[in-house]
């Protein structure tokens, strides 16, 4: 209660002290006791509120709710941006409200995370997915097509329907566009919710004729066979899905070794790190070869296939960015390394490449 407030009050307590007589004593008494007494009212504070905003308390807070997640699975594996989210400065005005990524026909469209089929038909003549995400986002692929019926629920990661035909781009693509479910078609760059704002394409001139293979020292390749298993052929039950990428999956001792990975990462930078590519089987190998050509590996030899390579966002899939910067100096402590081959000087440069070696 401030000085303005008590001034205003003086003359109701005299008025009240007139009418009814004081119980506090003389009005000098009175008047100190009124003040104490509001003093004590205003300055109480819950224990433990108060343990929780002192400077140096460990009090666990609650931790703000963020509406964006970047740690969803890409609806195509291997995503690439190929034109990216330009909105226009008026709903009006023409504008990219969304990204287009490289996709063949047919190819499938996975669930980026946890929700439910929100219309599946076509709009202007074009085919459209649109589903409503358990976070409370409206996410629309097109040309796309699905079986499932409103209302369907899916989890992250599952096939909820494939590639469709036509669409605006010279090349085939799918486009996503995305809005917060509670506004009005306010469109957000979809980009995020993977961890990829932007996309670095390696001219064909670098593709080696091969993918490099493990062994060697620390900054080689660490995928390579195990288990007497098959490349792109092993197993769900030989392999564990990330808990910090939910739909992603790794053999279970780099799973182990990535999560715990992804969790200093969070503690560093506020998010875990966004896994845009784990594992891929025989059969998303045979896409991503009919999609980029020569940039993809024979199928049946990808360092992905043995379940020990990973693609990453956040940061990390540019060169000299902190994140960047913070893996190299902090991922071999949990097994994974950067192969000398994916580094800005070698003969394959992907800043987002990492693989396990144990």
């Amino acid at each position: 209660m401030d000085l303005f407030a008590l001034d205003r009050f003086r003359p109701r307590f005299h008025q009240r002290e007139a009418e009814t007589g004081s119980r506090f004593g003389s009005p000098p008494s009175a008047f100190l006791a009124l003040i104490i007494a509001a003093a004590l009212v205003l300055t109480a504070t819950p224990p433990a509120a108060s343990a929780a905003a002192g400077p140096g308390s460990t009090a666990p807070q609650s931790a703000p709710k963020t509406s964006t997640s970047k740690n969803w699975v890409t609806p195509v594996p291997a995503m690439e941006i190929i034109e990216a989210f330009d909105p226009p400065d008026k709903p009006w005005l023409k504008g990219h409200r969304g990204i287009d990524v490289l996709a063949v026909v047919g190819e499938p469209l996975r669930a980026p995370t946890t929700g439910t089929i929100r219309f599946a038909g076509t709009v202007a003549g074009m085919a459209t997915v649109s589903i409503l995400t358990d976070s409370g986002h409206v996410l629309t692929f097109q040309p796309a097509a699905t079986s499932l019926a409103k209302g369907e629920s899916f989890a992250a990661g599952e096939q909820i329907g494939a590639v469709g035909k036509g669409g605006h781009c010279q090349r085939s693509c799918l486009h996503i566009g995305a809005w917060p479910a509670a506004s009005e078609k306010r469109y957000v760059d979809p980009g995020r919710f993977f961890g990829q704002e932007q996309s670095a394409l390696l001219p064909l001139s670098r593709k080696p004729a091969k993918e490099p293979k493990g062994g060697g020292d620390s900054t080689t390749s660490g995928a390579g066979a195990w288990g007497g298993h098959r490349n792109g052929r092993i197993p769900a039950s030989a392999m564990c899905r990330l808990e910090t990428a939910p739909g992603q999956m790794l053999r279970c001792d780099a799973q182990v070794a990535f999560d715990r990975l992804s969790k200093a990462f969070e503690a560093r930078f506020g998010a875990p790190i966004s896994v845009t590519d784990a594992y891929r089987d025989y059969a998303t190998q045979v896409i991503l070869k009919r999609r980029k050509g020569r940039m993809a590996a024979t199928p049946g030899t990808s360092n992905h296939g043995w379940a020990l390579a990973v693609d990453l966002g956040s940061g990390i899939n540019s060169f000299g960015t902190a994140q960047h910067q913070w893996m190299r100096a902090n991922a071999p402590k949990f097994g994974w390394i950067h192969p000398g081959w994916a580094r800005q000087t070698g003969s394959l440069p992907e800043p987002w490449h990492w693989e396990f070696r144990k």
